[in-house]
């Protein structure tokens, strides 16, 4: 058994937090005497706040800690120390503390770390266990050999929590299974019913999942056939789509066959088409030249030789030119140099003759500026001297008046320092004895105004006691009252009514605690049949369940409508099923339908994309096609643009004509000209020789600018000629655009205007019929849920009758044991009496509280007793300090009196020797005037000399530099000074530029010959040159001639190929497979059996073909579509066969 042996307590309510108080326990008893407050219940509250951790109820807000107002402290620290025996009488202590900190406006509590440990002994050290306040709260109850809960609730209970043997039941009860850590023996039947009910529950769960695997695993059966077929099908569809496919390659070969041969034809027409009017350009061509060209009788040989002569003398003249040119540049730049060589010194004689008259200027400046320094400054003259000498001698009387002038300023500036340092002397002598005066006052002053602080505040102090005798009267009459107030709650002897009531409400708990033990041991008796009272109470909980749910199925309104009529055999889950039979049918039925226009749909979607995309390949390429023809006539019409670069060509060889004709006859004219001097039209001569060398000069004029126009003219008709060109190439092209734009656009718009229409009907019909199908699918699935309602009510029916026969039986049983009440209807009377017990332990509460609430009540009119005691004493206090302090300020005012007088006569001591200070500083600064103003005249009569002296060097320096610029170059003797140099240097540049200006006269007159004579030469090399192009033009005759020949002849043997294909492949062929007729040529014949052309032939057969993939390509495209669906629906058998129904068989017979 453990003993509790000392108690240390330190900071706790009322216990002193600076000293600690030990509290010994002694066996076998320990008795506690004292007054109400002393800390007889605060012993307990550490007792319990030791072993188990927990605080007193009203320990809120640090309540449990000496206050630390109180203490005059911020913190205060409480210490609850335990010495104890544990269980194995081995002495052990335990240490807690808690720390309270008072802030400004809240009060901080925190738990600090304690300590458990054994004590040491004679043989063992001392030795720590924990010092976590969780471990102490878990290990104190084990070394105590007491649990918590019989610390808190019965050793160490505190009083305000002594009733709760009083309490609730729940409440007491808690309290118990704490205390005995025990359970009711009720809760064992309850278990029992609670097992057996869940399995129940679990078996009519179990027989349900059976029936539902039976179910599913018929439905697998079905869907494993279901899905063979399935995958048969998709067999044979997928064969057949590779057939298809093999013939749809087969047509794709002959159509890319059919292609090539049908691109060699167009290529081999278009080559043919484009030769011949190559040569009928060329001959075209040919034409024009020879009747606008003179034509050379010479060989090809000579011709050359010809050609190679006159370009070698055009180049020689060029390079003569060259030079000439290169000599007339050179010219003209000596030219320009010299001009600006003669313009730098036109500006240079300006600016000489500037400085001459400026030097002049200055020379009569000078002297004016000597005779004003002489009459200034008093400076002695001679007139026998030059300017330059009388200058210098000017300047050197000036620097020797400036050194006297410095001199007589530096003695007068030491004399007045020397006077001002004994002037400053007795000013700062007199000072001193002020600033002494002045310093004693201010001290005097300073010690006055500590002395008045310490006065006001000593007032202060003074004025916040004030312990009048009204406070002191006021204080005693409370007191007064407070001890009337507890005398009387005294004598009204509460404890004595409280002690009657309690005694009452406890003598009724006993008789319903009595009524309690009788109904349980009634229940006891009926335990004995609780096999058969919880049969009955289950049977009854299950035939309610039953008819609860029984009775919300037959309510359901549509199984009202299947309910079977008078005399009628068949019973609602027969009408129900017979509705889901035909349900089914009609949905299968629709489900066909569908899947036809589906198979159809998707066979027009399929030639649909496959016409839209042949569209928008023809539109791509022809709008390719358009825009190339667009750039090329630069918007116009082809055969406008064609026709209109045909006549700009026909007019530029025409004027190319005109030209060369024109050439010939203005050589003719000024020939005969310059031979006979008379004009060739008139064969008249001229009045004189200018009107002939004016017409001359014409003609020549318009000659030479001949060639010219002919390479303009020659460079247009090239142009023309590549364009022309380009044009033809785009012939075949343009006219396949044309035909675009008039049947075969429409035709294709026509066709997919048609699938678009059938498409959409078909879309919406598939539409229709899906909502249709899914509509019945509903109604499909609410005949299903409904047939499974009739069954599951035709199932509670039954149930319902055998449940209400068990319960009859199991009534019977009861019924003859002699027992009236059952187990349930004895609960609740025991109920009814908990609560009565529960109102009457809340009322023995209340009244206990009340109780306690009066207790309190006589505490606090303790507390205000003690407190109006201790504020009777502190105002006792308070008055004595006030005299102490009226005292003081007595003191201090008399020794102010006394600092005032001492600082009086040192300020009227500094007062009087004022007047000799301010005599010493009026001298200081009269002198201080007097040598500024000397000493201004001196530097006045310095700044004068020394502007005198920097002026007239200033204008010597200006002199001497106008001297040396118009003085001429080191070397020259020619000369008397630079203008007369330049203006001699002038003069010769002027006649070196008359010289060059006559040899570029004649440059330029040899220059003018050469350039005609080239002019000559140029006109005979493009005669040359047109000879050389006709008989070039004549080659190109003979080949493109030979060309054509020979492209006429593959032409002609492709055709006789293509014939005997055609006749190979009969007639049928050229049919289309829907039996259209034949399509027919431009011309508007049918292309029947005979011998059509190769091109028409191999677009016939093209179209046939295409007709054919078209069909093979629909037909494939329909069984992909059903294969898809076909799949999807294998595809989602599948994966319901290996989830839904995966293991169905295992299962099934597993439940079973």
């Amino acid at each position: 058994m453990s003993v509790i042996r000392k108690l240390l307590i330190q900071g706790v309510r009322s216990f002193d937090p600076q000293n600690q108080d030990i509290i010994e326990f002694y066996a076998p008893l320990t008795i506690i005497v004292g007054q109400n407050g002393c800390g007889k219940t605060t012993i307990i509250e550490c007792l319990k706040y030791i072993t188990t951790g927990e605080l007193p109820p009203n320990s809120k807000g640090g309540a449990f800690i000496h206050d630390p107002k109180l203490a005059g402290e911020a913190e205060v620290k409480a210490q609850v120390k335990l010495r104890f025996n544990n269980v194995s009488q081995r002495s052990m202590t335990c240490v807690r503390s808690i720390l309270l900190s008072q802030k400004k406006t809240t009060v901080t509590q925190k738990t600090l770390e304690g300590a458990l440990s054994f004590d040491a002994t004679a043989t063992e050290d001392k030795v720590s266990i924990s010092s976590r306040c969780a471990d102490l709260d878990a290990m104190l109850p084990e070394q105590l050999g007491v649990s918590k809960a019989v610390l808190e609730n019965v050793i160490f209970c505190h009083q305000e929590e002594s009733n709760w043997p009083l309490s609730e039941a729940s409440v007491l009860k808690k309290k118990f299974d704490e205390i005995f850590a025990a359970t009711r023996y009720t809760k064992a039947l309850e278990s029992i019913k609670t097992i057996r009910k869940g399995q129940a529950g679990e078996i009519r769960i179990q027989r349900t999942e059976l029936k539902h695997l039976e179910e599913k695993k018929a439905k697998s059966e079905r869907v494993r056939v279901e899905y063979e077929k399935s995958t048969v099908a998709i067999h044979e569809y997928k064969t057949r789509i590779d057939g298809i496919q093999q013939q749809e390659e087969q047509v794709t070969a002959q159509l890319e066959s059919l292609a090539g041969r049908l691109q060699e034809y167009m290529a081999l027409n278009t080559t043919v088409q484009g030769l011949k009017m190559s040569l009928d350009e060329k001959i075209a061509s040919y034409r024009e030249m020879e009747s606008n060209t003179r034509v050379l009788e010479v060989s090809d040989e000579e011709l050359q030789g010809m050609g190679a002569d006159i370009q070698q003398k055009i180049e020689s003249q060029g390079g003569d030119n060259q030079r000439r040119h290169g000599e007339r540049d050179r010219l003209q730049q000596q030219l320009g140099a010299a001009q600006r060589e003669i313009d730098d010194l036109l500006s240079e004689i300006g600016r000489l003759q500037a400085a001459r008259d400026s030097l002049e200027s200055m020379i009569a400046s000078r002297a004016a500026t000597i005779a004003e320094t002489i009459s200034a400054v008093s400076l002695s003259s001679s007139n026998s001297q030059d300017a330059d000498c009388q200058a210098e001698d000017c300047a050197a009387q000036i620097e020797t008046r400036l050194s006297h002038a410095e001199a007589e300023r530096v003695e007068t500036r030491r004399r007045a320092e020397a006077r001002e340092r004994e002037l400053q002397a007795e000013i700062n002598a007199v000072q001193s004895q002020i600033y002494d005066f002045n310093n004693a006052a201010a001290l005097s002053e300073k010690r006055i105004s500590s002395n008045l602080l310490d006065i006001r505040g000593m007032k202060e102090k003074h004025d916040a006691l004030q312990p009048d005798v009204t406070s002191i009267k006021r204080t005693e009459d409370e007191l007064s009252s407070e001890k009337n107030l507890l005398a009387a709650a005294l004598a009204q002897d509460s404890e004595r009514v409280y002690s009657e009531m309690a005694k009452q409400k406890r003598l009724e708990l006993v008789g319903l605690a009595d009524e309690i033990a009788r109904l349980n041991s009634e229940i006891a008796r009926n335990n004995l049949q609780a096999d058969t009272r919880a049969k009955l109470a289950l049977r009854k909980s299950e035939l309610e369940g039953k008819q609860a749910r029984r009775d919300e199925l037959a309510s359901n309104s549509e199984l009202a409508k299947y309910a079977p009529s008078a005399g009628q055999d068949q019973s609602r889950s027969t009408l129900i099923k017979s509705a889901v039979d035909a349900k089914k049918q009609e949905l299968a039925e629709w489900n066909v339908r569908c899947k036809d226009h589906t198979s159809e749909l998707a066979n027009k979607k399929m030639r649909l994309d496959m016409a839209e995309d042949a569209m928008s390949k023809k539109v791509v390429e022809m709008s390719a096609t358009e825009k190339e023809i667009y750039i090329e006539c630069s918007g116009g019409e082809y055969e406008d643009t064609v026709s209109a670069i045909q006549s700009e060509l026909q007019a530029a060889l025409e004027a190319a004509g005109h030209y060369k004709s024109a050439s010939s006859m203005y050589k003719a004219y000024i020939q005969k000209v310059e031979t006979d001097h008379t004009c060739p039209v008139c064969q008249r001569g001229w009045s004189n020789k200018a009107d002939e060398d004016k017409l001359v000069s014409k003609l020549k004029l318009d000659y030479t600018s001949a060639p010219t126009e002919l390479l303009q003219l020659d460079k247009e008709i090239k142009d023309y000629e590549k364009q022309l060109s380009k044009l033809h190439g785009l012939q075949s092209r343009a006219r396949e655009l044309e035909d675009w734009k008039v049947g075969y656009k429409e035709q294709l718009e026509y066709q997919i205007n048609e699938l678009t229409r059938s498409v959409r009907g078909l879309e919406v019909w598939v539409k229709d019929s899906e909502e249709e199908m899914e509509k019945m699918s509903s109604d499909l699935k609410s005949l299903t849920e409904l047939l499974a309602k009739s069954d599951e009510l035709e199932e509670l029916e039954k149930a319902c009758g055998a449940l209400t026969r068990q319960i009859e039986m199991h009534e019977h049983e009861l019924q003859a044991t002699g027992s009236i009440k059952t187990a349930d209807e004895l609960q609740r009377e025991i109920a009814s009496h908990q609560a009565q017990e529960s109102a009457v332990r809340r009322e023995l509460d209340r009244l206990g509280q009340e109780h306690i609430i009066k207790q309190k009540e006589l505490g606090f009119r303790q507390d205000n007793i003690r407190r109006l005691q201790d504020a009777l004493s502190e105002l006792s206090r308070q008055a004595d300090e006030r005299a102490a302090l009226l005292v003081r300020i007595a003191e201090l005012e008399r020794a102010n009196v006394g600092l005032e007088a001492e600082g009086q006569v040192a300020r009227e001591k500094a007062v009087a020797v004022g007047p000799q200070l301010q005599q010493c500083t009026q001298r200081l600064a009269d002198f201080r005037a007097e040598a500024r103003g000397q000493e201004s005249l001196i530097d006045q009569r310095v700044r004068d000399l020394t502007q005198c002296k920097d002026q007239l060097a200033m204008i010597s320096r200006e002199i001497s530099n106008a001297r040396a610029q118009l003085s001429c170059t080191a070397g020259e003797h020619r000369y008397t000074g630079r203008l007369e140099q330049v203006q001699a240097q002038k003069k010769e540049q002027q006649e070196r530029m008359l010289q060059l200006s006559a040899r570029l006269d004649a440059i330029v007159t040899e220059l003018r010959e050469s350039e005609r004579i080239a002019a000559q030469l140029v006109t005979t090399q493009r005669e040359i040159s047109d000879n050389v192009r006709l008989r070039a033009n004549r080659c190109d005759q003979e080949r493109l001639d030979a060309e054509l020949r020979d492209a006429q002849g593959k032409q002609a043997q492709l055709e006789s190929q293509l014939s005997q294909i055609y006749d190979d492949d009969g007639n049928d062929s050229d049919c289309e497979m829907d039996g259209t007729p034949h399509k027919r040529r431009r011309d508007g014949s049918a292309a029947g059996p005979g011998r059509p052309r190769g091109g028409v032939q191999l677009q016939r057969r093209r179209d046939v073909l295409h007709a054919q993939l078209s069909r093979l390509t629909s037909e494939r495209a329909g069984l992909q579509g059903e294969t898809k669906q076909l799949e999807d629906q294998a595809r989602r058998l599948a994966h319901e066969l290996s989830t839904d129904y995966q293991d169905i068989e295992q299962l099934f017979v597993k439940q079973l």
